[in-house]
């Protein structure tokens, strides 16, 4: 009975009809494919029992996985897709296409911001932008931030063009997959994201081995990058505008070490609110870039 009384009060707190216990609200969630979906599902369904258990019945979470990055924004300009851990480039796209917005933004390291980095091989004799001159890249995906927009804007910035300076150009779709190829010879360099900008923490040290990530380094980083979002659509929060804040202040609470879903998801520490313009730094790079 107390468990019944406490539902009924908290969503009237919401703003939501009582009836919601017999009738929740299903709440589709997408994520950010950077790596393998067998590796990310669990993390993400854990995500969605959380908020489950948290509005105690309220509301039905079903995750959304796509195979590329766009595949999120495309779900949401369907209407099937309710909020998604939008990359940053991944969101200024979907702001302007489908009107989603940002609530919250990642910390990592207790910074709301990352790195795009180029990775070599530490054998590769690859010291600089200039050093990748006839050499092959593979970026990430054409919406990834720190795996394609801001490296291609920074290598514009410094007078090259990176149709001419590399020999080839492959996409490999994950970070995982990125560092992996450039480990097994199959390019020389892939872009991709670091957690710092002092050779500590990337991609290659989250998916490698220690010893695979050894035998990397990166050459290039770029300026800070926002962090990642958890954005809502346009349709979702114009319905349900009090759940659609306190589903974002329900992941605001989760918080490493003591609970490490969000980091067992994407390695985020936590998250913070966060507001449109944090992204216009993105969209410059977008622009440089030729996006």
């Amino acid at each position: 009975m107390k468990s019944k009384v406490f539902l009924f009060l908290a969503l009237l707190a919401l703003g939501l009809p009582a009836g919601l216990a017999q009738n929740p609200i299903k709440v589709r969630i997408g994520f950010n494919p950077t790596q393998n979906s067998d590796q990310l599902r669990p993390a993400a369904q854990a995500i969605a029992d959380y908020l489950e258990r948290r509005f105690q019945g309220a509301i039905e979470v079903e995750v959304f996985i796509p195979t590329e990055y766009r595949g999120l924004i495309e779900a949401m300009r369907g209407g099937n897709l309710d909020f998604a851990f939008f990359p940053p480039d991944g969101y200024v796209i979907a702001n302007q296409d489908v009107g989603a917005q940002v609530l919250l933004k990642s910390v990592r390291n207790n910074n709301p911001y990352y790195w795009s980095a180029i990775v070599v091989r530490k054998d590769s004799g690859i010291k600089n932008l200039q050093g990748l001159d006839g050499k092959s890249i593979a970026w990430v995906d054409k919406n990834s931030a720190a795996g394609y927009v801001f490296p291609r804007a920074a290598i514009v910035g410094a007078g090259l063009d990176p149709d001419k300076l590399f020999a080839k150009q492959t996409f490999a779709g994950r970070h995982d997959a990125c560092v992996l190829a450039v480990l097994n010879k199959s390019v020389d360099a892939c872009a991709t994201f670091a957690n710092d900008n002092r050779n500590k923490s990337g991609a290659w040290t989250q998916f490698l081995k220690p010893e695979e990530a050894a035998q990397l380094t990166a050459i290039f980083y770029s300026r800070p990058i926002p962090g990642d979002t958890f954005s809502v659509s346009k349709q979702f929060i114009t319905k349900y505008p009090t759940l659609a804040r306190g589903i974002a202040a329900a992941l605001q609470g989760i918080r490493a070490p003591e609970n490490k879903l969000l980091f067992n998801l994407y390695r985020i520490d936590y998250m913070i609110p966060a507001q449109d313009s944090d992204y216009d730094v993105v969209r410059q790079a977008r622009k440089v870039a030729g996006q």
